[in-house]
């Protein structure tokens, strides 16, 4: 009942921000309960969307409102909100500055309500496209007798070591491991992010080695996130049991449980304070539950695994260094409050610009293209 209460006062809030009516205290309220229920977020931007369009009649807003209050699956709400697209492409001819040779990335383009709503419900719900495998062979190569493999940029690589363990490298990521790599021997370098599906053996460990930690495998599938110059390192357990044990202070091991996420924060250095105190701001750590996205159930961070990218209330900025690995682009915000837009959606098999248009439908800003350089401004 509570719950129903607290969805219902949503919707009442996001009415009278949809009709500009809500009061400075209301919009506060309104966001400490998205807090509370990010899910809705998912609802909040195809609002937010509608808020931004011209000419929406109050039928098609109550429309979306209920077909989201049914909790309607997002492939069926796809399927409808597509199949309404069709009747309005019939009917509706073509804007000026939607004709080939007068468009350009760097504009917003204009589209009917029905485009732009089925936009966002393209990028950010589940569709039933085929996959697209985006997993190329890795760069092999042998340094003072150890093996590296880079995977290429824009894609991932899949491979399977001596003693049977698979590992799936993500995208700008390098894994390291002995020329030798057997069971007596099964320790491997990580930077940036894999998956890892270890062949568990009770009597030879299996060991994980960031800048930050060491993971030990205990019978294990699990996720390590470790990008050079990244502030954090992320450890995700899907099933068995992993220690991990800190750089700064080997002798403090943490024991994780099956759907636990571990996140160490990687402070800077500060060479003004005692030595004391910068190991244990450095070593700022939480364990907590893995919560899976609600609307695909997607465990968030493995998605990128089946070449999902999963965002959930992220900081456009942070938003931007996944999509830069996912696309092999560097991307530049100029603006400081675009880098703190809040965007909560997922991507499957968009195109750069096909995600950028996206997010151009739930958040104000414009974009040029120069070369593999995204400018992002106001």
């Amino acid at each position: 009942m509570n719950q129903m209460k607290d969805s219902n006062r949503v919707w009442l809030l996001m009415g009278r921000q949809l009709s500009r009516s809500i009061s400075a205290e209301e919009e506060k309220e309104l966001k400490e309960l998205l807090k509370q229920d990010p899910e809705l977020w998912y609802s909040y931007e195809l609002i937010q969307a509608v808020n931004n369009l011209d000419n929406v009649t109050d039928g098609f807003i109550d429309e979306i409102k209920l077909l989201l209050d049914a909790h309607t699956a997002p492939e069926k709400l796809n399927a409808i909100l597509n199949g309404r697209l069709e009747d309005v492409r019939q009917e509706t001819p073509p804007y000026e500055d939607e004709r080939p040779e007068e468009t350009s990335p760097a504009r917003i383009r204009k589209y009917s309500p029905l485009v732009r709503i089925a936009a966002v419900v393209a990028g950010i719900a589940v569709t039933a496209w085929a996959g697209l495998t985006l997993f190329k062979p890795g760069k092999t190569t042998v340094v003072h007798g150890m093996n590296e493999i880079a995977a290429p940029p824009g894609s991932k690589t899949q491979i399977t070591l001596a003693d049977g363990t698979e590992i799936w490298l993500n995208a700008g990521s390098k894994l390291t491991y002995p020329k030798n790599f057997s069971l007596e021997n099964r320790e491997v370098s990580l930077v940036g992010e894999a998956f890892f599906k270890v062949k568990h053996n009770d009597h030879h460990t299996f060991i994980v080695h960031t800048q930050e930690a060491d993971i030990t495998d205990l019978g294990t599938s699990f996720n390590v996130k470790a990008y050079a110059g990244g502030s954090t390192t992320e450890t995700t357990l899907i099933e068995g049991a992993l220690e991990v044990s800190l750089k700064k202070d080997p002798s403090r091991k943490i024991r994780m449980k099956p759907n636990e996420k571990l996140v160490l924060r990687n402070a800077a250095p500060d060479a003004g304070k005692p030595a004391a105190q910068q190991a244990e701001a450095e070593q700022e750590l939480k364990v907590t539950e893995i919560i899976p996205y609600q609307q695909t159930n997607d465990i968030v961070e493995t998605a990128w695994i089946e070449n999902k990218l999963i965002f959930r209330e992220e900081r456009f900025e942070d938003l931007a260094a996944m999509m830069e690995k996912r696309y092999n682009v560097s991307i530049v915000i100029k603006n400081e409050d675009i880098k703190d837009y809040q965007l909560t959606g997922i991507f499957k098999n968009e195109s750069l610009e096909e995600a950028l248009k996206v997010l151009q439908v739930i958040a104000p800003f414009k974009y040029s293209i120069q070369n593999d350089r995204i400018i992002i401004h106001q």
